[in-house]
């Protein structure tokens, strides 16, 4: 019985083994400047995943006795089947990500890493780039909050810089967008919470200046 039980958990632990080598795999240099916490927060799951098929696992076991499933060889088969099962949001997250991080978007993404250095100075924590292109932009707002902007936007530059306990922080962001196209100004307070944005022209180009914070 401890044997049997013994390979049911190898099966969960190489289940797990394979999926951190995935998860370390997939977040690269650019996903942990943007998201420092990814690895440990994904790390979790997978080992939530793990317990509720350790548990499901058990409840397998029952089956099989019910059944008179006596071959061990079909016993595993049918439990590694069902671990991968539970396991393919991992499986094919996971796969996507290491696709788009390390095979299409590679250079991409190693390219705009130059661009970003990190600042501490106004709070505990803070990262700055300047003269991103629009895709490289949109490629950080999908790790991080920071707004959407207009799809003819250029030459961006940011700067964000936050506590690592308290909810302070301030963002700066400047870009440049057609002449032609509207942009909107505001200038709004509530509580500690701010945000403001202008603009002014340059040439044949408006340069608008975004900014929020709360302290």
């Amino acid at each position: 019985m401890i044997k049997k039980s013994l390979k049911y958990l190898i099966i969960i632990l190489l289940n797990l083994l394979f999926l951190t080598i995935l998860l370390l795999f997939w977040t690269d240099k650019f996903e942990l400047e943007f998201n420092k916490l990814v690895r440990p927060i994904e790390f979790l799951k997978l080992i939530g995943i793990s317990l509720v098929g350790l548990v499901l696992i058990g409840v397998l076991t029952i089956v099989f006795r019910k059944l008179n499933v006596e071959s061990l060889k079909t016993r595993i088969g049918i439990v590694v089947v069902f671990i991968l099962i539970i396991n393919s949001y991992f499986y094919i997250d996971y796969g996507m990500r290491i696709y788009s991080n390390k095979i299409t978007n590679s250079e991409f993404r190693e390219g705009a890493l130059k661009k970003i250095s990190n600042v501490g100075i106004e709070l505990a924590y803070g990262t700055q780039a300047e003269n991103l292109t629009g895709k490289e932009y949109l490629e950080i707002t999908k790790i991080k909050w920071f707004p959407k902007l207009p799809i003819k936007a250029k030459n961006i530059s940011f700067r964000y810089d936050y506590d690592g306990f308290l909810p302070d922080y301030s963002f700066s962001l400047s870009y440049d967008l057609p002449k032609e196209m509207k942009v909107d100004t505001m200038n709004y307070k509530d509580g500690t919470f701010s945000k403001s944005q202008n603009f002014k022209v340059i040439g044949d180009r408006k340069r608008v200046i975004y900014h929020e914070g709360q302290w």
